[in-house]
């Protein structure tokens, strides 16, 4: 048996390292909003989607863990899935299953995680991408392997059917709800095991199975150790196991679903979870395998991995009197493996409008930020070019304090710019208007172009616990003619609670200038 077990750890080792055999990406990219939510956790421009589970038994009230939080709302998003059918899977439909009562989504993990969720749902970032970050985040910040998210999934527009395993379940229901999501009972019990490896159940939720007043604010966990590990399965093996589904009122209530589930084999699968290379390894196949149950027609992206050279906040600017262009932003450089103590200078080095040229713009630190396993420095600059000649692509140039240089060119590709379009930050404005907010967006168009458009994404209130996503289109006006270039100005009128969270797209036929 020993034999066994070690050779399929040696083939989850080596299936997980071809897992991250990933090309490096190329900006921009649609994983680009969502790297940026996974990677920069602390430190400038840090996201923060990791500070509600950092620490691993960080909660939002007494006995609860939001780390075990965030992984039993993506178990109870994707469990209604059907792979022979090709429907649900993990789609967001959760948002709309809270409001029966209880049903299968019963306590306040599921409202408190979608309510966490919502600031980072846009429309680069679906709800159910976010929904499985959250795996990601909760098993990471809680010392467990890195769960590869690839990104794509749909947001469902109601709610999935019921299904979601309940601990008066029999095994055959047990099975056949996992199968349904593609999961054999094999993969059960590991399931199980691995999502139990955090939290615990409140008695407020489940009554029968942890009685009012029975366990420290009303909360029985799983095991001792406020951390992903495998404590669950060795402490379940060696008979000495405090998991409310395996001992305990439970029991007698015939709600001891973990004992059943781990005793489906006669313990032999989960006395392989003892492990702890195994239980790791396993855990991060199985969960990743479980993030990815989604519906027909669905195409996910390669596995997110942090890109080496990242561009930040890009934007040209028309100035001095149309005859110049301010170009400014950051480069985000990844030093996990070689420090910015390293680094001399880093330099964009960029071409015109017709391709020729090879003009140096010098960066200067800005900032440090970091993730759970790299780090991140990032250069600003600040550079003005002839609007004339204008800009088309940039490498970037590190140099090292060594001598040695090391150039970016985006796969090959360059870093594209284009200067057709540009919004004008200084000539656009947010005013108070009745109660609500007029929004006033400039853009300079490059002549012969006369007109352009701008795009709206709102965030729109619903019954639901996430907002909806609206897009609304506004033909911009000629104001004026500067230099080469067009002003050109719409307006809208937004909902006081919209104008923090819209973001808006302004194009002028095949070109644009985004997420503004």
């Amino acid at each position: 048996m020993a034999f066994c077990v070690m050779n399929k750890i040696i083939i989850l080792v080596l299936s997980q390292c071809l897992r991250w055999v990933t090309a490096a990406p190329t900006w921009p990219s649609s994983v680009d909003e969502l790297e940026d939510i996974m990677m920069l956790n602390t430190g400038y421009r840090a996201r923060g989607f990791a500070d509600a589970v950092t620490p691993c038994s960080a909660g939002a009230g007494p006995g609860r863990v939001t780390a075990a939080e965030f992984i039993r709302t993506a178990f109870h998003d994707m469990a209604t899935g059907n792979i022979f059918q090709g429907t649900g899977g993990l789609d967001a439909s959760i948002v709309f299953e809270l409001n029966n009562g209880g049903g299968d989504n019963i306590g306040q993990a599921f409202p408190t995680s979608l309510t966490y969720f919502a600031p980072y749902f846009s429309s680069r970032a679906s709800m159910a991408d976010v929904i499985a970050m959250s795996m990601y985040t909760a098993v990471r910040a809680c010392g467990g392997p890195v769960i590869p998210v690839k990104t794509g999934r749909v947001d469902a527009t109601e709610a999935g059917p019921p299904g979601v395993p309940l601990p008066q379940n029999s095994l055959f229901t047990f099975q056949n709800q996992f199968a349904r999501t593609g999961f054999d009972a094999t993969e059960m019990i590991q399931v199980v095991a691995c999502g139990h490896t955090l939290g615990g159940v409140h008695a407020s939720n489940f009554p029968q199975i942890v009685p009012v007043g029975s366990a420290p604010n009303d909360v029985k966990q799983f095991d001792n150790t406020a951390k992903f590990d495998n404590k669950i399965a060795t402490d379940y093996v060696s008979g000495q196991s405090t998991d409310p589904l395996v001992v305990g009122p439970s029991q007698a209530a015939r709600r001891a679903s973990d004992l059943l589930v781990f005793n489906s084999d006669d313990n032999a699968t989960i006395t392989t979870m003892t492990d702890p290379a195994y239980f790791t390894n396993t855990c991060k196949v199985l969960l990743q395998k479980m993030i990815d149950v989604v519906p027909a027609g669905v195409t996910l992206t390669d596995p997110i991995v942090p890109y080496e050279v990242k561009p930040v906040a890009l934007q040209l600017t028309l100035q001095n009197g149309g005859s110049e262009i301010q170009f400014t932003g950051e480069i985000r450089v990844r030093t996990t493996t070689r420090p910015a103590s390293q680094i001399s200078s880093v330099q964009l080095v960029y071409k015109d409008r017709t391709g020729g040229g090879s003009n140096k713009i010098s960066a200067t630190q800005k900032g440090t930020a970091a993730g759970f396993d790299d780090s991140f420095t990032f250069y600003a600059f600040s550079a003005l070019m002839s609007s004339q000649s204008g800009i088309s692509s940039f490498n970037v140039l590190i140099t090292l304090a060594s001598g040695a240089t090391e150039s970016y060119d985006n796969n090959g590709s360059g870093y594209s710019m284009q200067d057709t379009v540009m919004f004008q930050k200084p000539q656009s404005c947010v005013t108070d208007s009745n109660g609500q907010k007029l929004l006033t967006v400039t853009a300079a168009v490059r002549l012969p172009a006369t007109s352009a458009e701008l795009t709206l994404t709102l965030k729109v209130a619903r019954d639901v616990i996430t907002p909806q996503l609206q897009s609304q289109t506004v033909a911009m006006t000629q104001k004026t003619i500067v230099g080469p270039y067009n002003i050109v100005t719409g307006t809208y009128l937004l909902e006081a609670s919209q104008a923090q969270n819209t973001v808006f797209d302004i194009s002028a036929g095949q070109a644009k200038d985004t997420f503004k």
